[in-house]
Formats: structure tokens, C-alpha cells, sequence
């Protein structure tokens, strides 16, 4: 078993039901409390993680363990991201982040980071599966949204977007963590990506890199 499931968490009536959900599986609980980004808090539960597959649950997210079993499938097959509820629960292997890096701590508050890893997926021609099809509660966000505009502010740093270009400004930021070598995954190709409306034509979109 080279996998497990972290559950990000500091509302623990809300994690035990995901808890329930994921009885038959190798997870555990992650306290998310007082961290300034979620990218932060994922790379945490990267490093701390023991696993090459890595599969992180929100604490609303109830996934079934067929739903468990499908992303450890499609991550075999060479997905560099197999998300079942958007970044509510998803998973990918250590290689994806040994590829392209960390997930960008700089989106502080919450917000924008899963528009940001689709711009990289892109860049980097890897396979993104993406789809809302497990049980999910719908309750407010725990995130600091008064902060969004950093993030938002942030992402258009980063990139400039226009109706055919999306052009890199800003350089990934190199974080002291260290995964030891790449284990050779070959990656599906990011044209066969599987993504939510809200990406718009991104498949059809030139990806260039002019750095400020």
C-alpha cells in the first residue's frame, strides 16, 4: 500500500463523517488550523507524508472507496491530477510535484490555487481529470475570504490572460522541501484532460512564458 488519505481538518464533527467514509482506507487527520493558505496546508501534508500517492479530503467531502479506488487507478495510468470534487478531494503521486514543483504558497486566504496547478498542468502537457461526482456538504468555508483579493491579486500577477494566451510572469517559488529523486511516472498528455466549464477552451489556449 503506497498511498494514504489526508483529511485537512480542524472541525472535528465534520471530519468524523469523512472519517466514516474512509474506514477501509489507509488515512489520517491533518489539522488545518490557523494556516495562512491552502496551498501551504497541502504541502505540508506532502512532506509530512510517507506515501508517493498522496490523496487529500476536505472535511466536507464524502467519498465512497470506489471513489478511492478510481483515483489510485487513473493516477497508475498516468493522470497527473484525478480530482473528484474539484480540490475538495483529490489526489496525485509525488511525481507531479517533483515535476512541476510545490503547490504556490504565495495565494494566501484561499482562492485561485486550483486555476493556478490547471495553468501548470497545461505548461507542463500533463493530464488533468476533474469532475464533481461524490457527495459533498455544502457549508460555509472555514477560509479567510476577506484575504481573497491577495490571492486573486496573486494569480494575476502570475499570469496574463487573453482570448487566445495565457502568458507566465512570475516563476514558481522554490520551497526547502525535498522529495528525493523522480520515480520516472509517465504523464498523460493534457489534451486528453477531463475538466469542469469553468476552464473555459484551455486546451485550445497557447501557454507562453515572458518572466518580469
Amino acid at each position: 500500500m503506497d498511498y494514504e488519505v489526508v483529511i485537512i481538518s480542524h472541525r472535528p464533527h465534520l471530519c468524523r463523517g469523512a472519517q466514516l467514509c474512509l474506514k477501509a482506507h489507509n488515512y489520517r487527520v491533518f489539522d488545518g488550523t490557523n494556516y495562512p493558505s491552502f496551498s501551504k496546508l497541502v504541502n505540508d501534508c506532502i512532506t509530512s507524508s510517507k506515501y508517493e500517492i498522496i490523496i487529500v479530503c476536505n472535511e466536507k467531502a464524502r467519498p465512497t472507496p470506489q471513489a478511492v479506488e478510481k483515483i489510485l487507478v487513473m493516477l497508475n495510468e498516468g493522470w497527473g491530477i484525478v480530482a473528484l470534487f474539484r480540490f475538495g478531494f483529490f489526489g496525485f503521486k509525488k511525481d507531479l510535484i517533483r515535476r512541476i514543483g510545490f503547490f504556490d504558497e504565495r495565494f494566501i486566504g484561499g482562492g485561485y490555487e486550483d486555476v493556478d496547478f490547471a495553468r501548470r498542468l497545461k505548461e507542463a502537457n500533463i493530464g488533468y481529470y476533474e469532475s464533481e461526482e461524490i457527495e459533498y456538504i455544502y457549508l460555509p468555508t472555514s477560509w479567510n475570504y476577506e484575504k481573497t483579493n491577495l490571492s486573486r491579486n496573486q494569480y494575476f500577477r502570475k499570469w496574463k490572460e487573453e482570448a487566445n494566451q495565457i502568458t507566465r510572469q512570475l516563476a514558481e517559488e522554490d520551497y526547502p522541501y525535498d522529495l528525493g529523486p523522480f520515480q520516472n511516472t509517465k504523464f498523460i498528455e493534457f489534451e486528453k484532460s477531463v475538466l469542469l466549464p469553468y476552464h473555459g477552451n484551455i486546451k485550445e489556449i497557447k501557454m507562453q512564458t515572458e518572466l518580469c
